[in-house]
């Protein structure tokens, strides 16, 4: 189960299933065809996996999907871990590069006891300001899913503000 939300989503609700999905985010372009405003500034990356007892390392995979663009959302702080009563759970996220197609964030925590935990990676849509827009005007499809966790696919599209 994973799911893309907007920002200030909880665990509760993702965990409840009565978050909401988050399909895509905007952006702007200036005279100078270059992205100039973006909304929402942040979104969540939600995914239910399976620990272990003890030290866990989870890897995200951020792709874009049409090949139109070359900039990944940024990892910014609030990202968090999350035990199956939605207790936090002390974690480090680190995000390999920005820069391309394909980049991964990895999250690492221990788990008191094997179960149940919600991963929350909280992205910023705002370091792709300043970039060449997609041409002509163009939406990017963006694509997240964690090694290992099945049903952990989900999407979320970057469309020209009208």
């Amino acid at each position: 189960m994973s799911q893309i939300t907007p920002n200030g989503t909880n665990c509760g609700q993702f965990s409840s299933g009565t978050a909401t999905t988050l399909t895509q985010a905007t952006y702007t372009v200036s005279s100078n065809h270059m992205i100039n405003g973006t909304s929402p500034g942040t979104f969540n990356y939600w995914v239910k996996v399976t620990a272990a007892a003890g030290s866990n390392t989870f890897v995200i995979n951020q792709s874009i999907t049409t090949g139109n663009f070359s900039t990944l959302f940024a990892l910014t702080s609030g990202s968090a871990v999350f035990d199956s009563g939605c207790k936090s759970i002390k974690a480090t996220f680190t995000q390999s590069s920005t820069n391309g197609a394909t980049g991964t964030i990895t999250a690492t925590f221990n788990a008191a006891s094997a179960g149940t935990c919600y991963i929350e990676v909280k992205l910023s849509t705002a370091n792709i300001q300043g970039k060449p827009a997609p041409s002509p005007g163009s939406t990017v499809g963006y694509s997240y899913s964690t090694t290992g966790v099945a049903g952990s696919t989900a999407g979320l599209n970057l469309v020209l503000k009208h």
